[in-house]
């Protein structure tokens, strides 16, 4: 029965309950997610949000149908099902004039609160401060990327952040040309630390409106000005600016390593594999604290990946 609930709390805050709400007060940043939100379902909001879009003439294509319907009211409230819709609102909206910048604002807000609940924090871990050599751990990326099959249920949400990877490519390779980083270990990055938002520092997710709150903190140390999006990623990723090795499996590694080495010797992590069948269940709630039941609704990097060489769009 514990189990049931740990696992019914990493999800169905939601649903805005109640109920929902005691189950996540283990969970701060769901906590404070659903708070905000109140008792509305985020499904709902954006669905209103969007709505809002279309009477200012945005198109705003929503949910597909044929997936909504194979979607259980709590699973149209997750993470990998919202995300998507909301990046193309706030990009569409962006672009549309004075008048939709509310709806932009709208979109942005609810991103960032469901972000927050699902992105968890750093894989820090007291015991694993330093990290796995490379050659130690070469062989077993080649292992599991060879072996990993991405979830059916899930391929649809794997298609979607690998099109907002391409979406976005040309900003990546602006911020990754000057520093000789590939624009998709960048949008890779991206993705799982900030939704996609450019209004965050790709360090960690946090608004870009102040230095980085949580680990690692206090980035960049010159800040306000620059305050933009590029000039953060490019402070988040100076220590990758002279790489040279940036072959399958030294992706791998170094994608581990920007979260952090906590899961290593514990569980495959979701930052690479979930979506797939290299993981099942286990995340770092929020900075060094993990929860052996929570279920990341995140894609991981190294299912994206696999889909970008599908796509040709990536040669390792």
């Amino acid at each position: 029965m514990a189990h049931e609930l740990k696992v019914y709390r990493s999800r169905r805050w939601l649903l805005g309950s109640a109920a929902s709400a005691a189950l996540i007060a283990g969970h701060p940043r769901a906590w404070r997610a659903c708070a905000q939100e109140g008792s509305e379902r985020p499904s709902v909001k954006v669905t209103r949000i969007e709505n809002a879009a279309r009477t200012l003439g945005i198109a705003v294509p929503g949910a597909g149908a044929a997936r909504s319907a194979r979607l259980q009211p709590e699973q149209q409230d997750a993470y990998n099902e919202l995300m998507p819709r909301l990046v193309n609102l706030i990009d569409r909206a962006n672009g549309a004039g004075p008048a939709a910048t509310d709806i932009a604002r709208q979109a942005d807000d609810l991103l960032a609160a469901i972000h927050e609940a699902e992105h968890g924090g750093k894989a820090e871990d007291p015991a694993r401060r330093q990290p796995a050599s490379f050659e130690s751990v070469r062989g077993e990326y080649k292992t599991l990327f060879d072996t990993c099959q991405i979830d059916p249920q899930k391929r649809p949400n794997v298609e979607e952040n690998v099109n907002l990877l391409q979406l976005y490519k040309p900003r990546y390779e602006k911020v990754g040309q000057a520093l000789g980083i590939p624009w998709y270990f960048i949008g890779a990055i991206h993705c799982l630390e900030a939704g996609f938002r450019f209004g965050t520092h790709l360090h960690n997710g946090d608004s870009l409106a102040q230095r980085t709150v949580h680990v690692p903190r206090g980035q960049p140390v010159v800040w306000n000005p620059p305050s933009d999006w590029e000039s953060s990623a490019e402070d988040a990723l100076k220590a990758y600016a002279k790489q040279q090795d940036w072959s399958r499996e030294h992706l791998l590694y170094l994608w581990e390593g920007y979260n952090g080495w906590g899961y290593h010797g514990r569980i495959n992590s979701p930052y690479l594999w979930s979506f797939s069948n290299q993981y099942t269940a286990g995340k770092y709630v929020k900075d060094g604290v993990f929860d052996a039941h929570f279920v990341s609704s995140q894609c991981g990097t190294a299912v994206m990946l696999k889909v970008l060489m599908e796509r040709g769009e990536v040669v390792p």
